[in-house]
């Protein structure tokens, strides 16, 4: 490829641009139906879609979160888990599994009454795919 190519360049850019848009579009898209799923598995009292030769399980609920890296209260939450001695729920400060570990009771009381200022609840929704066999064998 030559080292000068201002147009190609800038085309490649834009593509590369326009991708990332379209990804954000889709994302945000795909959050809305599952919500949309959701909200008709509850209504319906169903957990599971069908359509064609694939079924779709929708799980829901809340789960524990703590504050991102950006968020007020993170760098309490690390000192917090530093200075206790159960840092084998990560062998890297990982905030989603300290989510888990809590919300499966893994972490001691103290520990998570430390931590519990800085919880707080989140919905989840987990769409799961497969294929339904037809097969009587």
């Amino acid at each position: 490829m030559p080292k000068d190519n201002p147009a190609q360049a800038k085309d490649l850019a834009d593509q590369y641009l326009k991708l990332l848009a379209d990804q954000k579009n889709l994302q945000t898209q795909t959050d809305e139906l599952k919500r949309q799923m959701a909200d008709y598995c509850r209504e319906n009292n169903v957990s599971e879609l069908t359509t064609g030769n694939t079924r779709l399980k929708i799980s829901q609920g809340e789960r524990t979160v703590f504050p991102k890296a950006e968020e007020a209260g993170r760098n309490e939450v690390v000192k917090i888990m530093y200075d206790s001695q159960e840092w084998k729920h990560s062998v890297t400060f990982d905030i989603v599994k300290l989510g888990l570990a809590y919300d499966k009771n893994q972490l001691s009381e103290e520990l998570k009454d430390k931590l519990k200022p800085f919880t707080k609840q989140e919905p989840f929704i987990r769409v799961t795919a497969g294929k339904i066999s037809y097969d009587q064998s």
